[in-house]
């Protein structure tokens, strides 16, 4: 837990802000997420949890990617460079960097992007293209894809009411995707990694699911962001905690059925 300084803290258009923090963390990997509390504020009280969306040259700090949604998200929204956040993290496991980008199938909805691209700009180049899935439900989405599109990332879109790409859900641009030696990565809304999990099991795809739960800890300690799976030789049951043992799981170890 320490402070962290805002640097800037960008408006990226409809209820979706870029902030970034000159902040000493260490150890960050792809698909981690910091949890950050206004500093001072105790109203709200609880840290809200934020994927690492990209990493400062030389480490100097990270940049997140958040939705404007509540109060807490409110509050971050109104802040200014050199105003200062209470941070924690770098927390999770993260997704394994791959060999090959061109192997790598990233699918994502809505906010569920941010924690792709700080992966997705580290491997893409040279001609290797990784390919990012995007579904969103209008336009003004849509921007959240155009660093991706920058750093030579091959990007597909649908959105619900068609206004841009192909009109339909995410899942409906997978089928050709789905090839034998390519790994999938998902993160979004939980009905879009069921979706995607089952779509992957389906084609023998390996699938990596990063998890989305409310969070106060970000720790393991508070149990609050238990989800059920399943179960290893000689248990009944088992529960794992996204803070801490995800928030990147195997597909087939979540019990989708719990949800």
């Amino acid at each position: 837990m320490s402070n962290a300084t805002v640097i800037y803290n960008e408006h990226v258009g409809g209820p979706f802000f870029r902030m970034a923090l000159r902040w000493k963390g260490r150890g960050f990997r792809p698909g981690q997420f910091v949890m950050v509390r206004v500093s001072g504020a105790l109203d709200p009280l609880l840290r809200r949890p934020f994927g690492i969306y990209d990493v400062l040259g030389g480490r100097k700090g990270i940049e997140i990617l958040y939705k404007v949604v509540g109060r807490g998200t409110g509050m971050l929204s109104e802040l200014d460079p050199g105003d200062r956040v209470d941070v924690l993290g770098p927390l999770g496991n993260g997704f394994p960097m791959v060999r090959d980008p061109e192997s790598l199938v990233m699918v994502a909805g809505g906010i569920g992007v941010a924690p792709f691209f700080w992966l997705a700009k580290g491997i893409a180049g040279k001609g290797r293209r990784p390919v990012l899935l995007y579904g969103a439900r209008t336009k003004e989405e849509v921007r959240l894809v155009r660093p991706f599109r920058a750093a030579g990332v091959r990007v597909r879109v649908t959105t619900e009411d068609g206004s841009v790409g192909s009109r339909g859900l995410v899942t409906d641009l997978l089928d050709r995707e789905l090839v034998e030696g390519r790994t999938v990565y998902a993160c979004g809304p939980l009905g879009m990694l069921m979706a995607v999990s089952e779509a992957a099991r389906r084609r023998g795809v390996k699938c990596l699911v990063s998890l989305e739960r409310a969070m106060a800890c970000g720790i393991g300690v508070c149990l609050g962001c238990a989800v059920k799976t399943r179960p290893h030789p000689q248990e009944q049951k088992h529960y794992s905690m996204v803070c801490s043992d995800g928030p990147v799981f195997a597909s087939e170890e979540i019990d989708w059925d719990s949800f």
